[in-house]
């Protein structure tokens, strides 16, 4: 299968890196051009933090977007800030019959690709991998977990060749049915680990040794299973603050793609994942002040680090 992965950061670069291993012809795009010279000239260093081996992987990497063309499937993993201009971007470029996935955090996310390439065209998903970017050409494997996957137009046979492929990559892969159900259960995972590790800088296992910080993330998850409940959207979960445990205890050594965000000073997708509870929450009447509180923090440090790199 021909992938082009879109954003190959820590996250992109573990997924297309596999595939590539599994015989696949991936490119890895990105703007980081320090990052896609070191995977060119070095390699693709992936450490598996369960073992303390280093993969060295060499799928293609490239900043020039039209080498992404004709993909037969574009994996989206750029932030959620940047899915807009990437859905533009790459949809024009695209074929007929290219698929586009989105593996990103967050809700919108997959709305914003539907109406760029079209539901049938269009499949969402959310996997519980966790990787942490290292350096240009390096990152962690911090955490295994199954990844779930839906066409945006309900038919998923389009996605078997998929599921094939990343299984064989070594990936548990799920076929889920109902989209929105596969979203907001990830979307409460990272409602309860994202933010709450920006603001204090831990990894994700360590939230939950600290009881104030695990009822601070009682709250976040609370509000948000309420605001699910009042859409009318099931989640996987019968215990969603069950789940961001576990969560936590299975990606403990990752640093959340938000904690990395901070440490490079650039800008969250708190308005994806906390702010977009408290968007849902005030369409339903549901009151969300601790997700409020928690954006607004990150959103107040967010600004912070703009100006910091401004001046």
């Amino acid at each position: 299968m021909k992938i082009s992965v879109i954003g190959s950061g820590a996250m992109g670069c573990l997924f297309g890196g596999f595939l590539s291993r599994a015989g696949h012809e991936v490119l890895l795009y990105d703007i980081f051009k320090a990052h896609v010279e070191a995977i060119n000239s070095q390699g693709l260093q992936i450490e598996e933090s369960s073992t303390g081996e280093t993969l060295l992987l060499r799928p293609r990497a490239s900043w020039d977007p039209r080498e992404a063309a004709e993909a037969e499937l574009l994996i989206i993993f750029v932030k959620s800030t940047a899915t807009q201009g990437a859905a533009e971007q790459f949809s024009r470029l695209a074929g007929r019959g290219t698929l586009a996935l989105t593996l990103q955090n967050g809700l919108g996310n997959e709305e914003i690709l539907r109406r760029a390439f079209g539901e049938e065209n269009t499949a969402a998903g959310v996997t519980s991998q966790g990787a942490t970017f290292l350096g240009p050409g390096r990152i962690r494997h911090a955490g295994s977990g199954p990844t779930y996957l839906c066409m945006s137009c309900g038919d998923n046979r389009r996605l078997r060749p998929v599921i094939e492929a990343f299984e064989a990559a070594g990936f548990e892969t799920k076929e889920e049915s109902r989209i929105a159900e596969l979203i907001w259960s990830k979307l409460i995972i990272n409602v309860g680990i994202n933010a709450l590790t920006a603001l204090t800088g831990f990894t994700n296992g360590r939230l939950p040794a600290y009881p104030e910080l695990r009822a601070i993330m009682e709250d976040l998850v609370n509000e948000a299973a309420e605001v699910a409940k009042a859409a009318g959207i099931p989640l996987h979960h019968a215990d969603p603050l069950g789940a961001v445990l576990e969560t936590c205890r299975k990606t403990g050594a990752n640093r959340s793609s938000m904690l990395q965000d901070f440490s490079r000073g650039t800008p969250s997708e708190i308005d994806f994942i906390n702010n977009a509870i408290v968007r849902e929450g005030a369409k339903l009447g549901i009151p969300t002040p601790v997700n409020r509180t928690i954006a607004n923090l990150v959103k107040a440090l967010d600004a912070f680090h703009q100006e910091a790199d401004k001046s």
